[in-house]
C-alpha cells in the first residue's frame, strides 16, 4: 500500500455515538493553524504521526462501514496502527503507556502495558480494536472501557461530552502526562539538550497583552541570541503540550516529562529554575 498524505473526511457514525469536535483544534483555538516552526517544533516524529494519521483515518473509514461494528481491515492499516500509545487525562493525571500489537485475542488485537501506567488503567487494557468512535480498549471479558475519536489535527479524543477529557497519543515518546497551567506557573530555565542554560524566565499566571487566553510569558536579560529573537511573550496549554507564543506563531512547543518538559523534537529542555 502505498503511503500517501491527503485530507480525508472523518468517518460516519451512528445517531447518539461519539461525535468529534465540530472544528478540529489543537487547543490555541483564538489563533489561525500554521505551518509548524521547521527549526524547533517539526522533526521525523512529526511527519510520521501525520503519516499514521492518514493511514488510521482510512482504517477507520472501513472498520466503520458497518453500523457500528468492526469490520476486518488489511494487514497495511493495522501496521500502521500498532505501535506505542499514550493514554492521558487533561487534568495532568499521570498517564498510561501502551503497546497496540498485531496478534488477535479475546476482544480484538493484544495490548502490552508499558513501565509507566497509572491509575484507572493499570492492568485493566487487554485488547484494543477498530470500532466505535474509531479506536476502542477493552477488558479481559471483551467489555469497552474507553473509545478514541480521530480529529484532522492533534491526538485522538474521547467524546466532547466527556469531563476531564482523555487524549490517545501516538508515538508518545517522554512524555507521560497532559501539561496543565498548575505545572507550568512559576520560574524556568531553558536549556539545550547538553544542559546549557540558554535562558531564565517566568510564566506568570496573569493574562498577556495579546487579549485571548494567553497568559504572560517574561524572560530574562541574558538569554543567547536565539531565544531572543523570537519575541516570546505569551504561553499556553495546547490541549496536552506547553507553548510558548512569539509574533504570530508558536516558539516552542514542548511536552511534560518527569523532570519538567521538552521540546517536540527532544532539542530543548526546561527545568524548574533554582
Amino acid at each position: 500500500m502505498t503511503k500517501q498524505i491527503r485530507t480525508l473526511s472523518p468517518p460516519a457514525v451512528v445517531a447518539g455515538e461519539w461525535q468529534p469536535d465540530a472544528t478540529p483544534q489543537i487547543g490555541l483555538d483564538k489563533k489561525p493553524e500554521a505551518e509548524p516552526n521547521r527549526d524547533e517544533i517539526v522533526s521525523g516524529g512529526w511527519m510520521m504521526r501525520v503519516v499514521r494519521s492518514v493511514l488510521t483515518s482510512f482504517a477507520i473509514m472501513l472498520a466503520l462501514s458497518g453500523v457500528g461494528r468492526a469490520q476486518e481491515v488489511s494487514e497495511d492499516i493495522v501496521d500502521a496502527t500498532v505501535g506505542d500509545w499514550l493514554i492521558v487525562s487533561e487534568d495532568g493525571s499521570l498517564g498510561c503507556h501502551i503497546t497496540l500489537k498485531k496478534d488477535k485475542t479475546i476482544g480484538g488485537r493484544a495490548v502490552a502495558e508499558g513501565k509507566t501506567c497509572g491509575a484507572p488503567w493499570h492492568d485493566q487494557i487487554a485488547a484494543w480494536d477498530f470500532a466505535g468512535p474509531g479506536i476502542v480498549l477493552r477488558d479481559a471479558t471483551r467489555k469497552e472501557i474507553i473509545g478514541f475519536g480521530e480529529r484532522e489535527i492533534g491526538p485522538w479524543v474521547t467524546d466532547i461530552e466527556r469531563s476531564p477529557r482523555i487524549y490517545f497519543v501516538p508515538e508518545p515518546g517522554k512524555m507521560d502526562r497532559a501539561a496543565t497551567e498548575k505545572d507550568a506557573i512559576g520560574k524556568w530555565v531553558l536549556t539545550d539538550k547538553k544542559g546549557k542554560a540558554l535562558c531564565h524566565l517566568s510564566l506568570l499566571d496573569t493574562a498577556s497583552t495579546r487579549g485571548d487566553d494567553t497568559k504572560s510569558l517574561q524572560i530574562s536579560g541574558d538569554c543567547a541570541a536565539n531565544v531572543t529573537k523570537k519575541k516570546m511573550d505569551g504561553w499556553q496549554i495546547d490541549e496536552i503540550k506547553l507553548v510558548f507564543i512569539g509574533g504570530e506563531d508558536y516558539a516552542y512547543s514542548l511536552i511534560p516529562t518527569v523532570d519538567g518538559f521538552v521540546t517536540d523534537d527532544d532539542r530543548y529542555q526546561l527545568k524548574r529554575d533554582k
